[in-house]
């Protein structure tokens, strides 16, 4: 698959991070990090599966990644991955919902929420490094 899809896509969700982590907006440092694990989870899917998938909902996202991989018999590190969403569920939706209402300011978020779901964010791109080291395909 063309690595430099997928270094760019890499690349700009750690500038997503690293702007998540020093903006004084609580509301704009989570919409920056939904837009990397949007970013993140779209890489790997195409590292792994030649397609750039489409949509910005993360648990869509997150479900075609999944479905893929049990497709190509990796349940288990499928089920390894959904458990991690399931644990996580709030925080994915919170970072779902800021996505649009960020935006508007309907709502506030605190910056204890913002640091939830860079914590978050960290933790799945570690989660999905390790799906990447050990799907192996063709």
């Amino acid at each position: 698959m063309s690595g430099i899809v997928v270094e760019k896509l890499k690349y700009r969700t750690m500038l997503f991070l690293k702007e998540a982590k020093i903006v004084d907006d609580s509301d704009l440092a989570i919409f920056f990090v939904e837009q990397a694990m949007q970013l993140y989870i779209k890489a790997v899917h195409y590292e792994l599966f030649g397609d750039i998938i489409r949509g910005h909902r993360l648990g869509e996202l997150l479900s075609i990644l999944i479905r893929e991989l049990r497709r190509h018999g990796f349940s288990n590190i499928a089920d390894k991955l959904v458990e991690f969403v399931n644990n996580y569920r709030r925080i994915f939706i919170l970072a779902e919902e800021a996505y649009t209402t960020s935006r508007y300011g309907e709502i506030n978020y605190s910056f204890d929420e913002a640091r939830d779901v860079i914590d978050v964010a960290a933790k799945l791109i570690g989660i999905l490094e390790e799906v990447v080291k050990n799907v192996k395909l063709g």
